[in-house]
């Protein structure tokens, strides 16, 4: 049986996350909500934004080469301030990664509708070969579907998100969590980046027992073949190590304690 979730509400600011693990990255005015309706709504921040707390070299060199390549494409014009140049270039960089953004958006939407049983190809023909690419890794590996986006929240230790994906895997005992992501590489050999080993280690402290953890990586590009990696419990355990530290980083800098807020409520 596949249990439905709530649908994720796409803002373009931090995720937030109600303690009984409803989503609300929006306020009913339709702007995103902010760390002062937090406050005051007693939010838990998502993982994904603990986690931002923590440096990302591979993300920053690949911003950093974007940039480059936006002014060699693009040069400076004759009269053209500094400022207004450096903007525009910004302008551009920002809209690539709008589309790379989007890009898995998409593919992440296809897998969720495919999961649920309810994929029309006819909504985004154009992801239909990367979504092709994620059935037949699914129909080696899944045995049921338990949970597709559902919402997790750690009361404990004051922090949300949604999980991709819950279900029996063929080859591994008990449940396991299964997250996406979509990524540029070349040859056959993605990089299974520590980021999603630290993501994985703080949704599985929601769920007793701790489950195994999975990532799949999705070649941007090409269609290529799902690559997949299962986290080892020293590799999860030392992922949930760095996601404390980041979460205590997190709270000190927001000047912000999610569960001793709700300890405080009038």
């Amino acid at each position: 049986m596949i249990i439905p979730e709530s649908k994720k509400i796409t803002s373009s600011g931090q995720h937030w996350y109600t303690l009984t693990g409803e989503a609300c990255h929006v306020q009913p005015n339709g702007k995103s909500t902010t760390l002062r309706e937090a406050r005051k709504q007693h939010l838990v921040p998502s993982v994904s934004g603990v986690l931002g707390m923590i440096e990302k070299p591979h993300l920053t060199k690949w911003k950093c080469d974007q940039m480059v390549k936006q002014c060699i494409d693009n040069p400076h014009g004759a009269g053209e301030s500094v400022k207004d140049y450096i903007n525009r270039i910004h302008g551009y960089a920002k809209i690539d990664q709008h589309k790379i953004l989007d890009f898995g958006n998409r593919v992440h939407k296809a897998i969720e509708d495919f999961n649920l049983g309810k994929y029309d190809e006819s909504k985004d023909p154009e992801i239909w070969p990367w979504l092709e690419t994620y059935i037949r890794w699914a129909q080696n590996r899944v045995i049921r579907v338990t949970a597709a986006e559902k919402t997790v929240v750690s009361k404990r230790w004051g922090f949300g998100g949604t999980i991709d994906l819950i279900a029996e895997v063929r080859g591994v005992r008990g449940l396991t969590l299964i997250d996406y992501k979509t990524q540029e590489y070349t040859g056959k050999k993605p990089d299974f980046r520590d980021s999603y080993c630290h993501q994985l280690a703080a949704y599985r402290k929601t769920m007793r027992p701790n489950p195994q953890c999975i990532s799949l990586v999705i070649n941007r590009s090409t269609p290529l073949p799902i690559a997949e990696k299962i986290w080892s419990p020293k590799e999860l355990q030392r992922g949930w190590r760095l996601f404390q530290a980041a979460n205590a980083l997190w709270q000190e800098e927001k000047k912000y304690e999610p569960t001793r807020e709700s300890d405080n409520r009038d």
